[in-house]
């Protein structure tokens, strides 16, 4: 009787978890990483710089994607909603890094499907961090930068992926100690 207690309060916190988005599930495609971001700075397409050191205290999800993928394009309106909806948050940032193309092809892109958020040119972090599929997303803790200026990062997945799940991730991250 009591270990059909103690597996159904373990089936009741299990069920719990994964019905209130408390833990993520472990099949969804994320890769627990522990990669080290050095300091970068990325322009937008406006040329204005964005450096990794202004990201300090902050989870970044960051999204990297080029126009001719159409995962990666697919994605946008639910990421632009996703970016609408962190506006007034201090915690968490989202970064969209396109890469392999010019300016110029971005911004005719962004004329016919315009994204409400600055796009940055990502082409020099593609060897960095090893991008070899786009899209990609990268979430960065940067709550505490460290001495050489530079973020850890937490979690990888390749592919077209769903805001809750990157949500989902945020979450756990933010639940620990930075």
């Amino acid at each position: 009787m009591r270990s059909r207690v103690l597996a159904a309060t373990l089936f009741v916190a299990a069920a719990s978890a994964l019905v209130g988005g408390e833990a993520p599930r472990p099949d969804d495609g994320w890769e627990a990483v522990r990669q080290k971001a050095m300091p970068f700075e990325v322009k937008d397409l406006g040329g204005k710089p964005l450096r990794l050191k202004e990201l300090a205290g902050k989870v970044v999800v960051i999204d990297f994607w080029a126009t001719w993928c159409t995962p990666c394009v697919r994605e946008l309106p639910e990421l632009a909603a996703y970016h609408r909806r962190l506006a007034s948050r201090t915690d968490v940032a989202f970064l969209s890094f396109n890469v392999g193309e010019d300016r110029a092809t971005v911004e005719a892109f962004l004329k016919v499907s315009p994204v409400s958020f600055p796009v940055y040119c990502g082409d020099a972090l593609v060897e960095p961090l090893e991008l070899a599929a786009f899209p990609t997303k990268l979430i960065l803790d940067a709550r505490k930068l460290a001495e050489d200026g530079s973020a850890l990062g937490r979690f990888r997945r390749e592919g077209l992926t769903s805001v809750a799940s990157i949500e989902d991730r945020v979450a756990a991250l933010l639940a620990e100690e930075p």
